[in-house]
C-alpha cells in the first residue's frame, strides 16, 4: 500500500487503525497533506473534507455523537487549527472523543517568522485530556519507543473522557511516498472499577432512607438500560425524577418540562416541593430556575454520578462523588433492595405537572401577529415520532423545554459551552450518517453566525432546517435586566435585516411564512414532503416575549 514517507505520519495512522478510529475529517492545505495521502490510499478510512476549519471541528463533533465513536479533525498549520477551539471546548465539556491531528513547521521554526506559524504545541491545553507533540525526523528506537508511548496513552485518554490533541512537526518536502511495509501501533489500557462497591451503595441506600429524593438528569445520550433502571428506582413515592428533553429519558413517571412545573409553585410553598437528598448525573441542565431553586434548598446530601468532572459542585452543596456510570449506580441501587414509600414526594410534583398539561390546550396566543410560541406550539404537535432533532442554543431550547417530548424522538443540543456558533454544522454531521428524519430548530443569530453549513447541505440530504427569525437575539427581551437595557437593541440583540434567502442561494429548497394561519399547513407539507427542506418563519419581535410572558401567567 502506498503511503507518505514520513514515518511519524504513519505511526499517527496507525495507531488510529489500531483503536478502531475510521472518520477523519479534513479541511484543506500543504503542511498537513502527508496525513491525507496516508488517509486516502487506505480503504479503512472515511474522510470528508470541509474548507472553513470552524464549520469542520463542529461537523466532526456531530459526527462523533452520531457514531458514538471518536472522529479526527486535520488540519494545516498556523491560524486554521485555532478555528477548531469552539468545538474542541463544547467536545471538552461534553466528553464527546474528537482527535485534533494538528499538521505544524517542525518546532525549531516556531516566532522565527515563517509562515503560517504559531505556537500550535499548547493550543488547547485547558480543553483536552492529553496532548502530544511529535517531530519529524530520522527513524530510531528510542523515539519510536517514546511516540508509540505517548500517543497510546493519549488514544486512552481520548476514547474513555474526550478530546485529545497530537501537533505535527512536518519539514519538507511533503508529498513524497512509499511502500508502506512496517505497523506502528501499540495500545496501553488504562483499566478503571466502573462498578460501585457494595459498602459504598449500602452506605447511600442507608442515607437515602425516607428521604425526599430527587434525581436530575442532566444532558445524556438514548440509553434504554438507564431508562429501565431509574424507572424501577423511582418506583418509590419518595422519588421524583427531572429531566430535560436533551436527557433523552421519557417516562410518564418523570416530570419532563422543569421550568412549567417550577413555574406553579408559588414561593410560600417552595419548601413542600425541595429534596432533602439530590441526585444529579449527565451533563448541562438547561433550566435556570431549577439551579437557583435548589441553590436555596438545604440538602442533607448532593451525590453527583459519572466519570466527567466529579468535582463540579453546580448546587453549592455536594456531598458524595461517584466515579461510574449511572446505569451502574442505579442499578447497584436497586439490587441493594427496593427504596420504601415513606411519603408521596412523587404525587406532590406530578399533580402540578398534570395541572400544566390540563391547562396548555386551552392557551391560544393571538392569531393576529405571528409569534415565536406559535411555531413551537404547532412544531411539537405536528412532529412525526422518530425524528431526531436537533436545537440551537438561547431561546430556542428555552422554547423547547416548554413542551412534553415527543415518543421515539431524540435531541440533541451543544450545551456543553452552549454557544451558538456551530449549531447548524453540529447537525450536519450527526446527520450524514443517519437515516432518519432530522430537524434543526434554530434561530436567527444561530444561523447567520454558523452560515458557511449550509454549504454542506449536500452532505446530509435528510437534513430540514426551520429557522425562526425574530430579527435579533430575542433572549434578551426574555432575560430580566437584558430587556430593559438601554443597550438592547444595538449590542444585545444585535438587530438585523437579514433572512434566510442565504440559505436558498446554497441550494436549500427554501419557503417563508409570517403568517398564523398557514403555519400547520405549512409545517405539515415541511415534514412530510421532499419539495421544502428550509423554511423560515418571521415572527413579530416585541409580541413574542409577551405571548411567552402569558403562557406562564396562563399555566400557573
Amino acid at each position: 500500500m502506498i503511503c507518505s514517507d514520513k514515518w511519524v505520519v504513519q505511526l499517527v495512522v496507525d495507531q488510529c487503525k489500531a483503536h478502531e478510529i475510521a472518520h477523519w475529517v479534513f479541511s484543506p492545505g500543504s503542511r498537513n497533506a502527508p496525513f491525507s495521502i496516508a488517509v486516502d490510499s487506505d480503504p479503512f478510512f472515511h474522510t470528508t473534507v470541509i474548507h472553513d476549519e470552524r464549520s469542520a471541528a463542529f461537523f466532526a463533533l456531530g459526527l462523533a455523537e452520531q457514531l458514538n465513536k471518536p472522529v479526527v479533525l486535520c488540519c494545516t498549520s498556523g491560524s486554521a487549527p485555532a478555528n477548531y477551539l469552539p468545538a474542541i471546548t463544547e467536545a471538552f465539556y461534553r466528553n464527546i472523543p474528537l482527535l485534533v491531528v494538528s499538521a505544524d513547521r517542525p518546532q525549531a521554526w516556531t516566532d522565527q517568522g515563517d509562515g503560517q506559524t504559531i505556537r500550535q504545541l499548547n493550543l488547547f491545553k485547558d480543553f483536552t485530556h492529553r496532548a502530544v507533540h511529535l517531530e519529524d525526523g530520522p527513524l530510531d528506537q528510542q523515539t519510536l519507543w517514546q511516540y508509540q508511548r505517548e500517543t497510546a496513552l493519549l488514544f486512552d485518554k481520548l476514547m474513555s473522557l474526550g478530546p485529545a490533541h497530537i501537533n505535527v512537526g512536518l519539514s519538507e518536502p511533503l508529498y513524497q511516498t512509499i511502500e508502506k511495509n512496517q505497523n506502528y501501533k501499540r495500545r496501553i489500557a488504562i483499566l478503571q472499577n466502573s462498578t460501585p462497591s457494595k459498602q459504598v451503595i449500602g452506605e447511600l441506600s442507608s442515607l437515602l432512607h425516607g428521604k425526599r429524593i430527587m434525581v436530575l438528569c442532566g444532558q445524556h445520550p438514548e440509553d434504554l438500560g438507564l431508562l429501565q433502571a431509574l424507572a424501577l428506582f423511582a418506583e418509590s413515592s419518595n422519588v421524583v425524577v427531572l429531566t430535560e428533553n436533551t436527557s433523552n429519558l421519557h417516562s410518564e413517571r418523570f416530570n419532563a418540562c422543569i421550568d412549567r412545573s417550577l413555574n406553579s409553585i408559588g414561593s410560600d410553598k417552595e419548601h413542600d416541593y425541595m429534596p432533602e437528598v439530590l441526585i444529579s448525573f449527565g451533563g448541562a441542565v438547561v433550566s435556570k430556575w431549577i439551579k437557583s431553586f435548589l441553590r436555596r434548598s438545604s440538602l442533607q446530601a448532593h451525590i453527583r454520578v459519572g466519570n466527567a468532572f466529579p468535582e463540579m459542585d453546580t448546587y453549592q452543596q455536594l456531598s458524595h462523588s461517584l466515579l461510574c456510570s449511572p446505569l451502574a449506580f442505579f442499578q447497584a441501587l436497586n439490587e441493594q433492595g427496593t427504596l420504601q414509600s415513606t411519603v408521596n414526594y412523587t404525587g406532590k410534583w406530578k399533580q402540578i405537572d398534570y395541572k400544566v398539561k390540563d391547562r396548555m390546550p386551552f392557551f391560544k396566543p393571538s392569531p393576529e401577529v405571528l409569534t415565536d410560541f406559535h411555531i413551537y406550539q404547532a412544531f411539537f404537535e405536528l412532529v412525526p415520532e422518530g425524528t431526531t432533532i436537533h436545537m440551537a442554543n438561547s431561546s430556542v431550547i428555552r422554547y423547547c423545554q416548554l413542551f412534553d417530548p415527543i415518543k421515539g424522538c431524540t435531541y440533541f443540543a451543544n450545551r456543553g459551552t452552549s454557544g451558538i456558533d456551530g449549531s447548524t454544522s453540529t447537525a450536519v454531521g450527526y446527520a450524514s450518517t443517519d437515516e432518519g428524519l432530522n430537524i434543526l430548530l434554530t434561530g436567527d443569530v444561530s444561523f447567520l453566525y454558523d452560515s458557511n453549513a449550509l454549504r454542506l447541505r449536500a452532505l446530509a440530504p435528510n437534513l430540514k432546517i426551520i429557522l425562526i427569525n425574530n430579527q435579533g437575539g430575542g433572549i434578551f427581551r426574555i432575560i430580566e435586566g437584558a430587556k430593559n437595557s438601554e443597550q438592547l437593541t444595538q449590542y444585545l440583540e444585535a438587530q438585523h435585516t437579514s433572512d434566510g434567502k442565504l440559505a436558498e442561494h446554497a441550494g436549500w429548497s427554501y419557503q417563508v411564512c409570517s403568517s398564523v394561519d398557514s403555519i400547520e399547513a405549512v409545517l405539515q407539507d415541511f415534514m412530510h414532503s421532499t419539495a421544502v427542506n428550509f423554511i423560515e418563519f418571521k415572527t413579530d419581535t416585541l409580541q413574542s416575549p409577551q405571548i411567552l410572558k402569558d403562557f406562564f401567567t396562563f399555566v400557573r
